[in-house]
């Protein structure tokens, strides 16, 4: 039997890159292009690079003069949605509308306000009715 011997472990940088990392590079390369921070030429010449590169050790020389986007360009905050403030809102609204509307219904028809109190008497129920718990009669 042949003895067949493994290569040395690799070196850091050394480990061969794929299709992927190729594409990944040519594209934070456009990026950098896209902000100005590279020429056309360049740019040409590094994406080259970019696409003949067998190892990642071969990518790093791409972006060594070029910042690390990630300082430029921070991701974000996420807004975070409280769905009980925009229903307290969105209720906010409502009430702001009726109210607007029975002001003017008060003045184009010249009805006496008197006439909302059974509506306004209804809402009101309905509020305290939705937050007690439901006991039996």
């Amino acid at each position: 039997m042949s003895d067949i011997s493994h290569p040395q472990p690799p070196v850091p940088g050394g480990v061969r890159i794929g299709t992927v990392e190729r594409e990944q590079a040519a594209a934070a390369l456009a990026e950098h292009f896209a902000a100005g921070r590279l020429e056309t030429d360049e740019f040409d010449a590094r994406v080259r690079q970019a696409y003949l590169a067998k190892t990642a050790a071969d990518l790093t020389p791409l972006f060594a003069d070029l910042p690390d986007e990630q300082r430029f360009a921070p991701e974000p905050d996420r807004v975070r949605r409280d769905p009980g403030r925009e229903a307290a809102a969105l209720r906010t609204l409502v009430f702001v509308v009726a109210v607007l509307a029975a002001i003017l219904w008060v003045a184009l028809v010249r009805v006496p306000p008197l006439v909302f109190l059974p509506i306004v008497w209804l809402v009101l129920a309905r509020r305290g009715f939705g937050r007690r718990s439901c006991r039996a009669w």
